[in-house]
């Protein structure tokens, strides 16, 4: 709107001067001496309106001029918390010397987010993957909610563990990603999955996990 404004004006100034002089510059009829004093005027006024034609040619380049330097200041600074935005991880879980972090990729319609992982000490296994924002930690590990679909509930069952950083998949193809752990009084553990249907449980006992 702006841009468009200020293209414009320097053509309107100039038409609102020759309209200008062209009134004044008008003779009329049967009187000499009232041309005469018109013409005296068109001397003392056009250098006059030609002065504040070019303070306002002035104004408006300036104007322009910072318009375009905060635009980009803008633009930039935009583009910046953007970037910061789609690179920014936080912490998504804590123990005994890993740090898994988060970044958020997105949601199912009614549904939870799913998330890119990245850890310290690096695990290879977390890259390229999704999961969900489910977790859960027992005494030696770290039980994840791996995505294989975004389409529908397909799921497994992670486990990482804590001494050596690896990783094992403990449950394939869990047609959920409503889960809940259980740990029972016989030191096993129980996932229970909602399918919206049906409610699956699967045992895992502790000292395969650990």
């Amino acid at each position: 709107m702006h841009k468009h404004v200020t293209q414009h004006l320097p053509r309107m100034l100039q038409k609102i001067n020759i309209q200008i002089i062209e009134k004044i510059k008008k003779p009329i009829k049967d009187n000499h001496i009232l041309n005469e004093i018109m013409n005296v005027l068109i001397i003392i006024l056009f250098p006059v309106i030609l002065i504040v034609g070019i303070i306002i040619m002035i104004f408006i380049g300036v104007f322009t001029f910072l318009q375009k330097i905060f635009y980009k200041s803008e633009t930039k600074l935009k583009l910046e918390t953007e970037s910061i935005q789609v690179e920014q991880w936080n912490l998504f879980i804590n123990l005994s010397g890993i740090n898994i972090y988060e970044k958020y990729v997105g949601e199912i319609r009614f549904g939870p987010a799913y998330l890119n992982l990245k850890s310290e000490p690096k695990i290879e296994f977390l890259k390229n993957k999704l999961f969900g924002d489910w977790f859960y930690t027992c005494s030696n590990g770290i039980l994840l909610q791996q995505w294989n679909s975004t389409k529908k509930p397909n799921t497994n069952l992670i486990f990482v563990e804590i001494d050596n950083h690896e990783m094992r998949v403990l449950e394939k193809n869990i047609p959920s990603v409503s889960w809940e752990v259980l740990e029972t009084k016989d030191k096993t553990l129980e996932l229970i999955c909602d399918t919206g249907k049906e409610v699956l449980t699967y045992k895992i006992e502790i000292k395969n996990v650990g």
